[in-house]
């Protein structure tokens, strides 16, 4: 039987190539998938910015399967539940070898060995590498986790990445209640934080440069949502958060994967304020610093890239457990898998909040 998978092959040139679909390895799991979403990441590697995830590569990272086939020795998912073939199931798109250097100190986010099945080529076998396809061939080292049947397909494809990222944004931030939150960005990942920080009895901001986005922050918990795109320039903008914040935040969280966001952000904390900064991922991208103002601010400054996999089980049983957040409206947009090329443009045009592939709808 062949399977079909969306391969970059040049920056924005998307290729559907069919492949045999493989047997699973040695506690591996095979899916057929259900859903893929498009986030942020994939626009970065569609522009030909990402340092690992190159022409040749299936694309796609975040989304839902269901097991097709167990590898020998899988009779569980990582967190000891029983998982047989026609569970739905998220994964983390990422390997953790628990070999290398990052892994022994215990930085299993940042593990040497992450990327070592995303970044194959897709001519290689198991060819179905990221989540862009009818099918995921995932290895011993990528966690995965059954969905509880009260969580639909479509609420749980964002479980991974964006609410798991935003489980250990807000564990590096150190947010609790009490804390006046400010999140730079108001896409699929600032409104995970969005709940996250209303749950945890933050006080939330979001604000954002593209007011459309706003009115759905508030639906996901925001308690106050900013324009910032009514300020002229960086310096109005960061002189608006301080006023609204009472000085600056406790913490901010930047997700918006622009420099100069960056830059400013950390101007937005409070005096020994906390600064996460989760969406510049791509490396070569500059913006201007001032490291005395830093200095004498006695802000925190927390780097995040990826999660410690065992959050992903975190960020599924937060699903399960707050229904009255309306999960599924993180996905606004439907595409074929066909049509991934138009999916990932809507996302970068940001015309859409996340989109997905349906690619056996349930």
């Amino acid at each position: 039987m062949n399977g079909v998978a969306a391969v970059m092959t040049a920056p924005h040139t998307l290729d559907l190539r069919e492949f045999p679909v493989p047997d699973p390895e040695p506690g591996g799991v095979v899916l057929n998938m259900i859903r893929a979403n498009v986030c942020g990441t994939e626009v970065h590697i569609a522009r030909g910015h990402h340092p690992l995830i190159k022409p040749g590569c299936v694309l796609g990272h975040e989304g839902i399967g269901r097991v097709a086939a167990l590898g020998e020795g899988v009779t569980t998912d990582f967190a000891g539940q029983p998982l047989h073939e026609g569970d739905r199931v998220v994964a983390a798109y990422f390997s953790v070898c628990r070999r290398c250097p990052q892994c022994n100190r215990g930085d299993w986010s940042l593990c040497s060995n992450a990327y070592s099945r995303w970044s194959q080529p897709a001519e290689r076998a198991p060819h179905f590498f990221g989540t862009f396809g009818t099918h995921w061939a995932l290895g011993r080292d990528q966690y995965v986790y059954r969905v509880p049947d009260s969580v639909s397909s479509k609420a749980a494809s964002s479980a991974n990445c964006a609410l798991s990222q935003m489980v250990n944004a807000m564990a590096a931030g150190k947010v609790s209640a009490g804390d006046r939150l400010l999140l730079l960005g108001a896409g699929g990942l600032g409104l995970c934080a969005a709940a996250l920080g209303r749950e945890a009895g933050a006080e939330v901001y979001v604000a954002e440069m593209t007011a459309t986005r706003l009115p759905k922050a508030e639906r996901f918990g925001a308690h106050h949502t900013v324009d910032l795109s009514l300020a002229a320039d960086g310096e109005e903008r960061i002189a608006m958060i301080r006023e609204l914040t009472d000085g600056g935040a406790d913490v901010v969280v930047d997700l918006t994967g622009v420099p100069s966001a960056f830059a400013e952000g950390v101007q937005m904390v409070r005096p020994a304020g906390r600064f996460v900064s989760v969406g510049s991922v791509s490396p070569k991208h500059y913006a201007q610093f001032d490291p005395g103002l830093f200095t004498r601010s006695g802000v925190t400054m927390q780097a995040i890239l990826r999660y410690p996999p065992y959050m992903l089980s975190r960020a599924v049983n937060f699903l399960a457990a707050t229904p009255h957040y309306p999960w599924e409206e993180l996905v606004d947009a439907d595409y074929t898998l066909a049509e991934a090329g138009e999916a990932i443009q809507a996302a970068e045009d940001r015309k859409v909040t996340r989109a997905a592939l349906i690619m056996d709808e349930d």
